[in-house]
């Protein structure tokens, strides 16, 4: 087996296994996955099993289907933690860090290649050493600002609800009532001013 062939092997697992722990947290059924992804559910069992090549349109219509985040399942199999997408699929963690990206790309322009490498891993550091420290006291307040503001990375407009009931064996529609979860404040948690 050549090395491509067992990264792509790699990648692949990984794959599998951050849509499962996603989809183990949301719920949603097969039958609605394949559905939202325009696949048959075979086609769409293939997907989840880490089948064929990666593709990001199914990665984001997966994600929008269960509530979750793309860019978390994305970086999940980048960096060999699959449970991380499960971890962000809730707080939408990546989508923010990828607006917020541009939001810096925007600012500064290029000027950010006077940056060294080590000012970056600082930078970096001190960011999640602080996210770290807040982690177990962080609130889900920003459902309101990711639905605002998601259509700026191409997620079309407002991220639907958590899917229906949980124990629906039927893999017929669930309730999509969905309870807003958002609080008062607009900005992500956490954001300096």
């Amino acid at each position: 087996m050549s090395g491509k062939d067992s990264d792509d092997k790699q990648r692949s697992t990984l794959l599998s296994r951050a849509l499962r722990a996603v989809r183990a947290i949301r719920k949603v059924k097969p039958r609605a996955l394949a559905a939202a992804l325009g696949l048959s559910l075979r086609g769409y069992q293939n997907f989840e099993a880490g089948g064929g090549q990666l593709n990001i349109e199914h990665v984001k219509a997966f994600a929008q289907a269960n509530d979750a985040d793309p860019f978390g399942i994305l970086a999940a199999v980048q960096i060999g933690k699959p449970e991380f997408a499960a971890w962000v699929a809730q707080n939408k963690a990546m989508i923010a860090f990828m607006i917020t990206l541009e939001e810096f790309v925007d600012n500064t322009g290029e000027a950010m290649v006077r940056l060294e490498t080590t000012t970056w891993v600082s930078a970096y550091r001190e960011m999640f050493k602080g996210l770290s420290e807040k982690a177990l006291a962080a609130q889900a307040q920003d459902a309101a600002w990711l639905a605002e503001n998601a259509p700026r990375v191409g997620l079309g407009g407002a991220l639907p609800p958590t899917s229906g009931p949980e124990g629906d064996e039927t893999g017929g529609e669930g309730d999509d009532s969905g309870e807003d979860e958002t609080g008062d404040d607009p900005d992500p948690p956490g954001e300096r001013s």
